[in-house]
């Protein structure tokens, strides 16, 4: 089977069964998945690597769907844990035993809760995980690793990479890709979390068809096969030709170096899958980007703001414009000082 059927039916899967945002998820977790790979065997001098994190409310199946894509990569390949602790991130030493970090355990790591950052200090936690996430690169301070024999010592180093700066001090690198879920954007830490992942967040309406789809639909199936198929080329050394140059047109958008190198990162993992990205995607992919920045900062303020300031709207226009419950828009527009007026017989919604 090739990759790009793998792909498909992969993604076809996911959509039978949660409709867009299935199929959504399935791109975006199929990419990451190839960046391992591109990261692993094609050395780019740049990041490759996609960490991806679903973003939305409650209730909407983040964790169904993180749960699915755990299964599809099956032990070898990943990791599944409720929460991120330091001792995910640093190890621990029981019984006169290291347990490795879960960052040197697998290629892949599934959170269903990101929020849940627990155990040290957090600023501590944060800034390792910050540094895995973006280098992959950690430096652990742990007392308990010094009680270990010499040749324990020498096991560590030769099996996981692990060098030793002094007795309770060592470094290792990593090529760990994290996949979770959060619903509410103060996990992000003032934007430091959200420049390490692509963020996955609805395009269409969180509503009753959605459900409706997905209660009456068939049960989730992929067969033996893909699944097969896709834990072997993850693990396959086929490196792809790192070399892309971007169309001059994605450069009229204020993409940073970051961004360029999740553009990139997008063709390289399209790629790597036997997908072609032509020009109008790449530059669709790149204001893609921008706008996925601006929506996760943006406050129900802003976002009523911005569908008034182009003229006037319904309550429906506002709904269907901003995403937002009826609720929060009213409290947008009392905060804005929004008047409301008629015109052709409907109530609107200006700005004064």
């Amino acid at each position: 089977m090739h990759r790009s059927e793998c792909y498909n039916a992969i993604v076809d899967a996911f959509e039978k069964k949660y409709s867009w945002l299935g199929k959504a998820f399935a791109e975006e977790f199929l990419l990451t998945v190839a960046s391992w790979n591109i990261q692993a065997f094609s050395e780019p001098e740049f990041r490759i690597r996609r960490h991806l994190l679903l973003f939305f409310e409650h209730g909407w199946g983040k964790s169904t769907l993180l749960k699915k894509a755990s299964a599809i990569l099956g032990d070898e390949l990943c990791t599944i844990m409720s929460d991120v602790t330091l001792a995910a991130l640093r190890g621990t030493v029981e019984h006169g035993q290291f347990i490795t970090p879960y960052t040197l355990k697998r290629p892949f790591s599934i959170c269903t809760e990101f929020g849940q950052i627990v155990g040290g200090s957090n600023t501590e936690i944060v800034q390792k995980l910050l540094n895995v996430l973006e280098e992959g690169v950690v430096t652990v301070s742990l007392a308990k690793i010094a009680t270990l024999r010499q040749c324990d010592i020498d096991e560590i180093m030769e099996k996981h990479g692990i060098k030793f700066i002094d007795s309770n001090t060592f470094t290792y690198k990593t090529n760990w890709v994290l996949i979770a879920g959060t619903y509410n954007k103060k996990f992000l830490v003032d934007n430091a979390f959200e420049s390490r992942f692509v963020i996955l967040m609805p395009q269409g309406k969180l509503d009753s068809s959605l459900t409706r789809h997905i209660n009456n639909s068939d049960p989730f199936v992929i067969s033996e096969d893909v699944v097969d198929t896709l834990r072997k080329e993850v693990l396959s050394n086929k490196p792809v030709d790192c070399m892309v140059r971007l169309p001059d047109a994605v450069y009229n958008y204020p993409l940073t170096l970051r961004d360029s190198a999740q553009l990139l990162s997008t063709i390289l993992c399209k790629k790597w899958w036997g997908i072609k990205s032509s020009n109008d995607e790449i530059i669709d992919a790149a204001r893609e980007i921008k706008k996925r920045h601006d929506d996760v900062w943006k406050s129900s303020d802003d976002k009523v703001f911005d569908a008034l300031e182009a003229g006037y709207n319904t309550m429906d226009d506002l709904i269907n414009k901003t995403g937002l419950s009826k609720r929060a828009i009213y409290y947008s527009l009392k905060s804005l000082r929004a008047r409301k007026v008629f015109k052709e017989g409907k109530a609107v919604w200006e700005i004064i």
